[in-house]
């Protein structure tokens, strides 16, 4: 069964890369980091639970010419935007402590098989079975190396024409179709011809031919050709070919290098003997002249010696023949201990007895393999250390009857800072010497090419001599349209027109105005559109030659434009808060404040600036404020950043007003502040104590009126009274209480009323009645109709009484240390007025005929029981049971037919069941007809 996480040991295979690397899940999360992400990120932490977008904002360009726009992960694995299972996508690598770099990163798609993902996917539970490895390449040391590019180019091109003159050849560089792109000042001199534009974009054919047919640039053999003149005559030459290949690139450019042999060979001819003349011939290949081959072997030790790289000649059975004074410092042997011995010395074991075997099969087959390449492998130093290292390997010659000779670089990645700083002045200046001469227009090319900004070379005639590509994408000409014109040709009119006299008064009178400086110009292009630059100038010491780099600052003008808006438009959002607001130092030192700081701290702006924040801190505060600020850089806890917090400030006045305080940190540029804004709540806190006062009234008030009338009261405070067509009234009274209370204190007396009625209470909000009052010892409760409960008012009072006389069981199972209590119930149903008497401890109370009744059924009841009368049996229906009592003398009404309330045919469980949820809503307001008297 296939697991759904990527492969355990995939982490050893990433954790021996040299790039930073993570393992993404296809939610985003990070699997796994490896050593070089978690060094380039400053990763200390477990990461396995974070978000790839913790350390990486992705971006791409959201068309030509258009702003960059921050990728979602979803976006940028979508499946759409892999080409079959890679991707690149440009990002800001955010380190732990906020740092960003710009990067580029690659996306690859795998499955959990350590597949690639092109269209199939896997699934595991009906979802895509799938893990991303993310490579990250910081951009930052490419934008450093620009600027020792640039310096790089000064030397190497100051340098090059000085090398080549001292070597006694003349250098013609030509492109693929055989034109001529450059020439050395000695090329001039051999064939007559004045300057160098002369020559530039003629057909090789013009200046050098084959002793049969045309010039040969595929033939990299060192042969005699014939040198064609100005003036059309011929000379001897020798000529030698390399090619210079860019490294963006597969093509390059053919250097030649021509000697002139004429003379050589008129001395040859003039030698008296055969012997002479056949030994001559036969040993001219590598004996030229005694005087001539100690110049050019103290020449090539010169060059040799100064590359920065370990360089060896090897012949083909693997002796070195030579190396160079870096090989001795990188591996620690001699010369004398190198020359004579086979390479395979600074390989590893597992190499070097294979070593002659690769050798002796490009002998035989000719199959290249290292030949013309370069590949990063290990090699091992005299002392059995071994160290990565670039290797560079190519064939020197191979003539008939010649050994082939092959020559190595290697260039190691560990110890180069430190091979450089060992090498002396001497060998420093020597450095210069060969870089030109060992790699002239590949190198130049290169560099120019590598280069972010457009560069050109040019003569003392402002005629181009050498442009990069970036040259070519920013103002649209080719180089070959570039090479051989002026370089006026990318200035506006009005400078284009004087730029030739500037170049001869500097020629003239050696004042310098641009050289050497930069300074922010107008160019134009191609298409006759024109764009703002830095142009930047210098001339390289006794060349002829002056180096000239532009920047485009469209973009960058574009972009200042919009951050001077966004500050602006920043700035007046701050000014326009309501709020206090101060950006601070991590020192407490005020840096910035706006316009509300000042409404509401009375300091002018000018005296807040500089000033520590303490100063709007009450004095407890303020001592200890600073201390605050260094633990927290200290330690990095944080209790106040990032949150909220009510505290207290001071006034300029030094009166003290509450606030909200909120703090946060920002990173800028690496600067660390602290924005904090104020808000002034003094008005919300006195709205607040006000309500809260309120609600302790209004909770007052509805504990001793019906929520009802205390609505009514609190909206209308004139006299409340209501009309009530159908109420029925309670009493409830104790039997004997007098006789009973006489022998008890009085603490004892409110103690047992207080918890009889307490469980009176409870059933008054079970069964929504009003409690209307206490008198003594009597309990006064009524239903007062509504939409809602009018049907069924009189069937609720007679539950209740019902309930009543069971609380009252209850009550005297408790075992009461004053013997058990009865109360004697009388219930009435009629008409009556109610409202709200007095205008201290108000009370709502009733009045009536229906009321008198009920006061003389409890009255003239008995112990224990509920006595009604028959418009209460009426009203209440056939829920319950009653039983006729008889007839009764009732004082004010006359002879009235009461009945004794015996039980409920319904269950009541269910229905205090129902009550009880009932009393968790908030109590419902009744609806009554009134009118106001």
């Amino acid at each position: 069964m296939m697991s759904d996480m990527p492969p355990e040991y995939l982490k050893n295979v990433l954790d021996g890369s040299s790039e930073a690397s993570f393992i993404v899940l296809s939610d985003g999360v990070i699997f796994h980091a490896n050593e070089s992400s978690r060094r380039k990120f400053n990763i200390t932490n477990d990461e396995s639970k974070s978000l790839v977008s913790e350390y990486i904002s992705f971006h791409t360009l959201s068309g030509a010419g258009e702003e960059t726009r921050q990728l979602k992960w979803a976006d940028v694995v979508h499946p759409d935007s892999f080409t079959k299972h890679m991707r690149q996508v440009d990002g800001i690598g955010i380190k732990t402590n906020k740092e960003r770099f710009p990067a580029t990163i690659s996306v690859v798609r795998m499955n959990t098989e350590l597949n690639y993902l092109d269209e199939s996917v896997n699934e595991v539970n009906g979802n895509p079975v799938c893990f991303y490895c993310l490579y990250v390449q910081d951009l930052s040391p490419a934008r450093l190396q620009i600027a020792s590019m640039e310096e790089q180019l000064d030397r190497l091109s100051a340098t090059k024409d000085a090398i080549i003159r001292a070597s006694g050849q003349s250098m013609v560089v030509v492109d693929g179709d055989k034109r001529i792109l450059s020439v050395s000042g000695g090329i001039t001199e051999t064939l007559g011809y004045e300057v160098g534009n002369e020559i530039v974009g003629l057909h090789i054919d013009a200046l050098i031919r084959e002793k049969v047919g045309s010039f040969e640039l595929q033939n990299h053999n060192l042969r005699e050709a014939q040198g064609i003149r100005k003036d059309g005559s011929t000379i001897e030459v020798k000529v030698g070919l390399s090619v210079a290949t860019r490294s963006n690139s597969t093509k390059g450019d053919t250097i030649v290098m021509v000697n002139d042999t004429s003379q050589w060979n008129e001395r040859v001819r003039e030698k008296s003997t055969n012997d002479r003349i056949s030994r001559s011939l036969k040993e001219r290949s590598y004996i030229l002249d005694q005087a001539e081959i100690l110049a050019k072997q103290n020449l090539t030790s010169k060059i040799i010696d100064a590359s920065y790289d370990a360089l060896f000649v090897i012949n083909q059975r693997g002796i070195i023949h030579m190396v160079n004074a870096t090989s001795t410092i990188v591996f620690g042997w001699t010369r004398e201990e190198f020359l004579g011995n086979n390479i395979n010395m600074i390989m590893p074991p597992e190499h070097a007895k294979k070593h002659d075997g690769y050798l002796e099969r490009f002998m035989r087959t000719g199959e290249r393999r290292m030949m013309g390449t370069e590949r990063e492998v290990e090699a091992v130093r005299k002392d059995n250390t071994r160290f990565p290292c670039i290797l560079g390997l190519s064939e020197v010659s191979r003539n008939p009857g010649e050994d082939t000779i092959f020559c190595g670089f290697i260039r190691s990645l560990a110890q180069k800072k430190d091979m450089e700083r060992q090498l002396t002045d001497q060998t420093l200046s020597q450095v210069k010497t060969a870089r030109e001469l060992l790699n002239q227009k590949n190198t130049i090319l290169g560099i120019l090419d590598a280069s972010f900004h457009a560069l050109f070379v040019m003569n003392e005639e402002c005629v181009i001599q050498l442009v990069n590509q970036v040259a070519v994408n920013v103002f649209g000409w080719t180089k070959d349209e570039f090479v051989g014109s002026n370089i006026n040709i990318i200035m506006t009119k009005d400078v284009a027109a004087h730029h030739d006299q500037y170049v001869h008064d500097y020629l003239t009178t050696g004042v310098k105005k641009m050289i050497g400086t930069s300074r922010e110009v107008i160019a134009q292009r191609k298409d006759g559109s024109t764009f703002p630059c830095v142009l930047g100038l210098a001339e390289p010491q006794s060349t002829g030659l002056i180096c000239g780099f532009i920047r485009d600052l469209t973009s960058e003008k574009a972009a200042r434009a919009e951050i001077l808006e966004k500050q602006k438009l920043t700035e007046k959002i701050v000014e326009a808060s309501f709020d206090a607001l101060f950006v601070i130092s991590q020192r407490g030192i005020i840096q910035m404040v706006n316009g509300a700081s000042s409404r509401v701290f009375g300091w002018t702006h000018e005296e807040f600036m500089g000033k520590n924040i303490s100063m709007i801190m009450p004095e407890h505060h303020a001592s200890k404020h600073d201390s605050y600020l260094s633990h927290y850089i200290l330690t990095g806890f944080k209790k106040m950043i990032g949150k909220e917090r009510e505290v207290e400030a001071v006034r300029k006045d030094g009166t003290r007003f509450p606030c909200i305080l909120g703090l946060s940190e920002v990173v800028n540029d690496g600067l660390v502040q602290y924005v904090g804004y104020i808000k002034d709540i003094t008005v919300q806190k006195s709205l607040l104590f006000a309500e809260a006062e309120r609600q302790a009234s209004d909770s007052l008030l509805f504990n001793i009126l019906p929520e009802h009338i205390a609505y009514r009261l609190k909206q209308d405070p004139s006299h409340i009274a209501d009309h009530y067509d159908n109420t029925t009234i309670l009493f409830a009274d104790i039997v004997g209480f007098t006789d009973r209370t006489s022998s008890m204190s009085p603490h004892d007396v409110v103690t047992m009323l207080n918890d009889i009625f307490s469980r009176f209470d409870y059933l008054v909000g079970i069964y929504d009645l009003n409690k209307v009052k206490t008198i003594g010892d009597c309990y006064m409760v009524t239903s007062i109709p509504s939409d809602k409960l009018e049907h069924d008012g009189c069937a609720r009072v007679c539950r209740f009484a019902l309930d009543l006389l069971k609380a009252v069981r209850d009550f005297n199972n408790t075992a009461p240390q004053h013997g058990p209590i009865n109360f004697r119930i009388g219930v009435a149903t009629g008409s009556v007025v109610a409202g709200v008497v007095g205008t201290k401890r108000f009370l709502f109370d009733m009045w009536g005929d229906a009321v008198n009744v009920a006061a003389r059924m409890e009255q003239s009841g008995l112990p224990g029981q509920i006595q009604v009368t028959q418009e209460v049996v009426t009203s209440a229906g056939s829920d319950f049971t009653f039983e006729l009592r008889g007839t009764l003398t009732i004082k004010g009404k006359g002879p009235m037919e009461v009945f004794m309330l015996k039980s409920a045919k319904v269950d009541l469980a269910g229905r205090h069941s129902t009550r009880d949820k009932e009393m968790k809503s908030p109590p419902r307001s009744v609806r009554c007809k009134s009118s106001l008297v």
